[in-house]
């Protein structure tokens, strides 16, 4: 399987996560996170398959930091503070994590190993965005694993400009 087919087969994976995830939670501002995500991952795929096809690629860089920044403002404010969700809930949001940092992973390594300037150029910027995604992540995990620390973080200051 060349790069192309592996990169555009883990986004489909990851798409078809965070729809499940979408689908499984009863937090309609998490849902809503999780749906960015999946929109995110197919957007990923479809520029994976412009390089593959050696055709103009779409625009990498999202706006999805302040969308997820807006969404956990609103958690915040809604979340009782005594609201824990369970164990299971919580493995499967750190599951995605490593799934997030896997795919940072593999998009600088394969940008290094390539020496077509544009697919160099691309892979660097997906790495980007998937390391948004990685925090973003870890927002979520940390704000159901820990509710009442998180919450009393009013600043929000998780999410870094990258």
């Amino acid at each position: 399987m060349n790069i192309y087919d592996f990169a555009i087969d883990f986004e489909i994976k990851n798409r078809e996560f965070y729809e499940d995830c979408a689908a499984n939670t009863e937090h309609e501002e998490i849902k809503q996170v999780f749906l960015e995500l999946a929109k995110e991952e197919k957007k990923h795929e479809n520029i994976v398959r412009q390089l593959k096809a050696e055709k103009k690629v779409d625009e990498v860089e999202s706006g999805i930091l302040p969308m997820a920044k807006d969404a956990f403002d609103k958690i915040s404010k809604n979340m009782p503070g005594d609201s824990v969700m369970g164990q299971q809930q919580v493995d499967i949001y750190k599951k995605a994590k490593v799934m997030e940092a896997d795919s940072y992973n593999f998009y600088l390594e394969k940008a290094e190993e390539s020496d077509l300037p544009a697919v160099q150029e691309t892979f660097k910027k997906l790495a980007k965005e998937e390391k948004k995604h990685e925090k973003i992540m870890d927002n979520i995990v940390e704000m159901v694993d820990r509710p009442n620390t998180w919450l009393d973080d009013a600043e929000w200051y998780h999410l870094e400009d990258y």
